[in-house]
């Protein structure tokens, strides 16, 4: 059977789509670091890694136990601490020094925005949190206490979706 041209029309639109896609989960991390790296991946992507003193345990058996120097994410230095679970990097934690300002809390939430696209945002007295759902990550920009000392944390972990018969 010879393929159509709508044959291959589709099969080429799929083809398109599918690369689409998998650049558009493809986050821009600084260091080159992206979710489901390894431990030995993430050493290689960060030449400053090393061990926490004592690891962070979270649910689902994340722990928090690398870290590197911080790095600048849109002019705002921040620390980062890596979780792993399973053997894969699942959750990153981006913290800046205190205090912060209301232009740093801006200069991340505007590269958020250019690589997650359009949030979900509160503000109130006790701070401000901006967060995305795209893909197979979710993401969010918290910063917490209005008056100083504040508090800017951003977490991009891989997001995990639940069957409706798990809940």
């Amino acid at each position: 059977m010879r393929p159509t041209i709508t044959m291959v029309s589709r099969l080429l639109i799929g083809a398109i789509f599918a690369l689409l896609s998998a650049t558009s989960h493809a986050q821009s991390l600084p260091d080159g670091v992206e979710l489901g790296m390894t431990v030995a991946q993430l050493q290689q992507a960060v030449g400053t890694l090393k061990a926490v003193p004592r690891p962070v345990r979270m649910a689902g058996g994340l722990v928090g136990s690398w870290t590197s120097q911080a790095v600048a994410i849109a002019g705002v230095e921040v620390a980062p601490t890596f979780f792993f679970a399973s053997g894969q990097l699942r959750r990153i934690e981006y913290l800046a020094p205190s205090p912060v300002d209301e232009m740093s809390y801006d200069a991340l939430l505007a590269w958020a925005r250019a690589q997650w696209g359009a949030e979900l945002s509160s503000q109130g007295s006790e701070g401000a949190y901006s967060n995305w759902a795209q893909g197979d990550v979710d993401a969010y920009l918290q910063r917490v206490g209005a008056t100083q000392p504040s508090q800017l944390r951003l977490v991009i972990k891989r997001r995990v979706l639940k069957n409706a018969n798990e809940l």
